[in-house]
């Protein structure tokens, strides 16, 4: 069997340099719809043409309240009903959370009504993304107060109050959403009550 010479070593490392170059490119490549979460991902990450007209301060609600919203049929696919064009907070306990493509999922409990709200991935979020700096925000504070999430449901039971923006989805039926499709999508802040 013959050695292989140190020119060929060099040829066989520059080529897994290129590969391993090009499969990064390919992750951290641009904001798209096929990684960052379907075809409304420009609302679930404020970067729609309609951004400028969701009011960030919020509106105090509960779980409840929000999933006694009508559930509008179809549902938008542009931000076209008030609760699109609103931030709300609640007051309620994380029972669970998982990491995928888009961000990290978290299922809100209180008074006996689940709701699910979303923490955009910061590599999902665009130059256009509106609240950019409060959503990589809610992100650091749940990965370095919270958890780390995993691709796998895990509980958590923290109380927290969380932030975020309508949004009407078709996710009915899914562990923890809401009956009306309602979500916080994006999740724009946290505030910890307890269990972080």
């Amino acid at each position: 069997m013959k050695r292989v010479g140190p020119i060929l070593w060099l040829v066989l490392a520059a080529g897994v340099a290129v590969a391993a170059a090009s499969a990064s490119a390919r992750t951290s490549a641009t904001p798209s719809a096929s990684r960052c979460g379907g075809s409304t991902w420009r609302l679930k990450t404020m970067s729609d043409a309609m951004r400028k007209s969701v009011a960030l301060t919020p509106k105090t609600a509960t779980v409840g309240a929000i999933i006694g919203k009508p559930y509008p049929n179809p549902v938008p696919r542009r931000r076209r009903t008030s609760f699109q064009r609103q931030s709300w907070e609640v007051v309620a306990q994380i029972t669970a959370y998982r990491l995928e493509d888009a961000g990290v999922r978290l299922i809100l409990y209180d008074d006996g009504a689940y709701v699910n709200a979303v923490v955009p991935a910061p590599s999902c979020l665009s130059s256009l993304s509106r609240g950019r700096a409060a959503m990589n925000a809610a992100w650091n504070t749940f990965f370095t107060k919270c958890a780390r999430p995993s691709r796998d449901w895990q509980s958590l039971g923290a109380i927290l109050y969380v932030r975020g923006v309508g949004l009407w989805t078709d996710r009915r039926g899914e562990r923890g959403a809401a009956r009306n499709g309602a979500e916080l999508y994006p999740v724009t802040g946290f505030r910890v009550i307890a269990g972080c």
